[in-house]
C-alpha cells in the first residue's frame, strides 16, 4: 500500500495519483494504428457503436478488431450518412442534430460528401490527448478532449446554451474522441420504432450482437435506417426479437444471469425524449424458455393480453400495434398467472411445464408448492371424470366459483 506522506496537500497528492494511476491509455505513435483502441463501455450509446463496428468486420469482441476493420467501417458509414434520407431525415431528425462531425446540419448539404464525413471520423481518431484534461466520464480510460461535445454530437446531452446541464457546470461532456468516434456509428444499428429510435444494451454484450444484427442487415438490405419490422412499440419489439434469437440459439447459459435495458429516444431541435424500459433477469429466462419449450402455448398467453383476442391471421399485426397486457405485467413484474388459462373456452393456454417454470423461476415458489398444486389439480380431474354427464357441468361451475376450499364442499 502506498504511504502518503502529510507534508503534501490534497490537490497534490489527487493530481499526482490520477497522473500515475489514471492513465491506463498510451496514445498510438502514427493515427490510430498501433493499439486496441475500443472497449466495452456500460455506455449504451458507445457500445451500441462498437457493436455496428464488430458487425460490420464480423468480428465478436473488440481485441479482434484491426485497422482494416475500422477503415471498413467508416467507409462504409461514411457512404450512407452523404445520402439525404440519412442525413436530414434520421441523423438530424431523431439522433444528432446539426451534427458538424456527420454533417448533418442542412447548411452542409453542398460540401455533405463520403470522403468530407470519412475525414471527419477519422480527424476524431487522430485528435491529440490532452494529458490535464479530465479523465473521460464513459471509458474512464482516457483524457476528454479538449473541445465541447454537446448534443449535436452526443445524444441527449444537453447545449452550450444550459452549461449547468453538464457535471460542475463545464461547457459540454467529458468524453474522449474514441467513445466520441463510436457514438458516430450508432445510426448503423438503432431501431426506428414508431417517432423515436431504440438502442437495446445488454449483458452479456454478446446479446447485442445478436439483438441488434437485425439492424444491420436491413440496413444492407436496403441502404436505409432498420424500421424494426414496423413495430410501433419497443417492448413487443424485443419479445419478438428474443423469440426469435431462441428460436436460433438453444444456449441456456446465454440468459443465465442476462441484463437488457431499452432506451427508447428521440433527440432533435424540438425536444428531447427518453424512455428506459428494464427487463428483469428471471423475465428473460421465462421468455427464452416459453419461447424454446412451447411456442405455441407462450403464443396463446400473449394473445389473451389484448382486449380483444385476435385471430390467427391478426396475430401478426396486433403484435406489432398494439400495447399488450402480458408484456406490461412482465415488465412491471407483475404476475401474469390468470393468462394461463382461457376461461371462456375452460382450457389450459399452455404446458405444465411452462407454467411450472414460470412459477419457479419468475414468482420463485418452491417446488414442494408447486407439486402440490399439481397433485390437487390431479385429484380434481379425476374427481370430475368419475360424475355422471348431468352433475359434471354444475360441478365444474362451483369450482369456478370457489374461493375458499370449504365453498364447494360436496354435499353428502
Amino acid at each position: 500500500m502506498e504511504k502518503i506522506g502529510k507534508e503534501k496537500p490534497l490537490d497534490v497528492f489527487l493530481k499526482e495519483g490520477s497522473q500515475k494511476n489514471l492513465h491506463f491509455y498510451a496514445p498510438p505513435e502514427k493515427g490510430y494504428n498501433s493499439t486496441q483502441l475500443f472497449h466495452w463501455t456500460g455506455h449504451p450509446f458507445v457500445d451500441a457503436g462498437l457493436v455496428a463496428l464488430l458487425l460490420i468486420a464480423d468480428k465478436n469482441s473488440p481485441e479482434e478488431l484491426v485497422d482494416e476493420d475500422i477503415e471498413k467501417a467508416i467507409e462504409f458509414a461514411s457512404k450512407l450518412y452523404a445520402r439525404k434520407e440519412w442525413s436530414s431525415g434520421y441523423i438530424h431528425a431523431m439522433i444528432l442534430p446539426n451534427s458538424g462531425i456527420l454533417m448533418a446540419n442542412p447548411s452542409m448539404a453542398r460540401k455533405r460528401t463520403p470522403e468530407a464525413i470519412a475525414q471527419n471520423l477519422k480527424s476524431l481518431l487522430e485528435e491529440p490527448e490532452d494529458p490535464n484534461a479530465s479523465i473521460c466520464e464513459i471509458c474512464g480510460r482516457r483524457h476528454s478532449r479538449s473541445k465541447p461535445v454537446y448534443r449535436s454530437d452526443f445524444p441527449l446531452v444537453g447545449t452550450g446554451g444550459v452549461p449547468n446541464y453538464f457535471p460542475s457546470a463545464k461547457d459540454g461532456l467529458n468524453v474522449c474522441s474514441q467513445c466520441l468516434f463510436l457514438v458516430q456509428f450508432l445510426p448503423l444499428v438503432a431501431y426506428k420504432v414508431g417517432r423515436r429510435v431504440l438502442v437495446i444494451h445488454t449483458y452479456p454484450y454478446e446479446l447485442m450482437l445478436e439483438l441488434h444484427g437485425e439492424a444491420l442487415n436491413d440496413v444492407r438490405k436496403n441502404f436505409l435506417a432498420s424500421n424494426a419490422m414496423d413495430f410501433k412499440r419497443p417492448e413487443n419489439f424485443l419479445f419478438h426479437l428474443l423469440g426469435e434469437l431462441t428460436g436460433k440459439t438453444e444456449r441456456d447459459d446465454l440468459w443465465a444471469n442476462a441484463s437488457i435495458t431499452l432506451y427508447y429516444f428521440v433527440n432533435n431541435n424540438q425536444g428531447q425524449e427518453l424512455d428506459i424500459i428494464h427487463v428483469p433477469t428471471p423475465v428473460l429466462r421465462f421468455i427464452a424458455h416459453a419461447s424454446r419449450e412451447d411456442p405455441k402455448g407462450w403464443k396463446r398467453i400473449v394473445a389473451m393480453g389484448w382486449r380483444k383476442k385476435p385471430s390467427e391471421e391478426e396475430f401478426e399485426k396486433y403484435e406489432r400495434s398494439y400495447a399488450n397486457e402480458v408484456y406490461a405485467k412482465l415488465l412491471a413484474e407483475e404476475s401474469i398467472l390468470p393468462y394461463f388459462i382461457d376461461m371462456k373456452n375452460r382450457r389450459a393456454n399452455a404446458k405444465w411445464s411452462l407454467l411450472s417454470f414460470y412459477c419457479s423461476e419468475v414468482l420463485g415458489l418452491d417446488r414442494e408448492a408447486l407439486e402440490f398444486i399439481r397433485d390437487v389439480g390431479d385429484r380434481i380431474v379425476e374427481t370430475l371424470e368419475k360424475l355422471p354427464d348431468n352433475q359434471l357441468s354444475r360441478r365444474v361451475r362451483e369450482l369456478e366459483r370457489a374461493r375458499s376450499s370449504t365453498s364447494s364442499r360436496p354435499s353428502s
